[in-house]
């Protein structure tokens, strides 16, 4: 009999009360029941698991050993730093060796089966890999879920396998490695050495000491074509799968109705490659209105050179949001994952150059992650602490966002929410 909705419900409502009886304690299970039950549980958790969730969690696995090693830099009687960085390096194997994967091309060659399956001799043919090398990585792949092992050297692709060789994962392994893992494993002495002061300095913070330099991040990236070209693609690719902003408002209703052809309607500040004007668009083809994409020169050069498909009727200008906004009264100023890049007073001036072109009509979007005072996702709660090592900035909760706006001189007019995984929201400002 299928396994159906119905099924899977009631197995998630049994799980639920399972985890929600205070008589259950898996201390009193016997050891080789408590394995089942485990194994079982992790099982169907990355059989279920959103491609997204998976390159999250494979691609951030350094954050977890930094977990540890707060520990110790918080708690004097643990073990030095370095002893616990040695011990907690060797959980990150899945990550690295799983960059390894995606260096050698096993990832595609798996995928490229398209259901089927080969032997280790058959990959290590493919893949130019020392045959007993590969069949060692393999085995292990295969305990930690990443390949699937139907047979006793029969392996193929999974839906882990599939969300390694996605845009986000092909970027986000290379980029997080060589960009954001020195910055995080740096955090602990970091802290120690600041009396476990939080991080609001971005001349000083964990970045530039697991990266020995003194150039900030975005300065550092863009030095870099190679770590540029796959931060490019981890923005592009991090939200897969996820829903937009779009999902949750009628932009053409809300915003742009009996706007005029020479009206900007859409104003991206700092859009990167216009992912979010390219949306706009498709969902609205006859939106009447500029569409418009600003960001640094050296980007907008990028996006001129190399447009993304579907990149039509949009307009570009160069433009630096700690300058005055040059368009006037536009529909929407837009900004995503902008505000989280930088700390308040940043954020301050940053709104402060909108504000004087703002029109009775215009409003400012802040697209961001509003993190909840009780059970915050980890995907957003992670990315609140690579804002704190790599730039002094923060995700922020509800109140820490009013406050902000306050001091900026505006106020909350509407708010919706669009994602569980991030806690993403869309909030509507204008002018106190």
């Amino acid at each position: 009999m299928k396994f159906n909705k119905d099924d899977a419900l009631g197995l998630a409502e049994g799980l639920e009360n399972l985890l929600d009886d205070p008589s259950f304690d898996p201390e009193t299970l016997d050891h080789s029941t408590r394995r089942r039950l485990s194994e079982a549980a992790r099982k169907l958790s990355l059989a279920t698991e959103a491609p997204g969730d998976t390159v999250h969690r494979i691609a951030h696995m350094v954050h977890y050993n930094t977990n540890l090693l707060a520990i110790a830099a918080f708690y004097p009687p643990f073990p030095p730093f370095w002893h616990s960085f040695r011990r907690s390096s060797e959980h990150n194997l899945p990550t690295n060796s799983s960059f390894a994967r995606v260096e050698t091309g096993l990832f595609d060659v798996l995928s490229g089966l398209k259901g089927a399956v080969a032997t280790h001799a058959e990959l290590a043919e493919k893949t130019r890999v020392d045959p007993a090398l590969l069949k060692r990585l393999l085995r292990y792949y295969q305990s930690f879920g990443i390949v699937r092992q139907p047979g006793d050297d029969e392996y193929g692709a999974n839906n882990i396998t599939q969300a390694l060789v996605s845009l986000g994962g092909r970027s986000a392994l290379p980029f997080i490695h060589s960009t954001v893992a020195p910055a995080i494993n740096a955090m602990p002495q970091f802290l120690r050495e600041n009396k476990r002061a939080n991080m609001t300095d971005p001349t000083y913070i964990p970045w530039h000491q697991g990266q020995d330099t003194k150039d900030p991040i975005f300065k550092w990236i863009n030095d870099r074509p190679e770590v540029l070209k796959s931060f490019m693609g981890w923005m592009a690719g991090q939200r897969d799968g996820l829903p937009t902003f779009l999902s949750v408002v009628d932009f053409e209703k809300e915003f742009a109705r009996g706007a005029a052809e020479s009206t900007p309607v859409f104003v991206d500040i700092g859009g990167s490659m216009g992912h979010q004007c390219i949306a706009v668009r498709q969902r609205y083809p006859e939106l009447t209105g500029r569409v418009v994409l600003q960001d640094l020169p050296k980007t907008i050069e990028k996006v001129k050179a190399s447009p993304l498909l579907g990149f039509d009727r949009i307009e570009v200008m160069p433009h630096d949001f700690f300058t005055p906004q040059p368009l006037q009264g536009a529909r929407v100023y837009y900004l995503r994952n902008v505000l989280h890049d930088w700390p308040d007073e940043k954020c301050v001036e940053i709104l402060q150059n909108i504000k004087p072109a703002m029109a009775a009509e215009s409003r400012i979007l802040i697209d961001e992650m509003i993190l909840p005072e009780k059970d915050a996702p980890w995907r957003a709660t992670q990315q609140d602490f690579i804002m704190g090592a790599c730039v002094a900035a923060q995700e922020r909760s509800h109140g820490e966002w009013l406050a902000l706006f306050d001091r900026a001189g505006l106020r909350i007019e509407s708010l919706w929410k669009y994602t569980e995984e991030l806690s993403d929201h869309l909030i509507s400002l204008v002018p106190k």
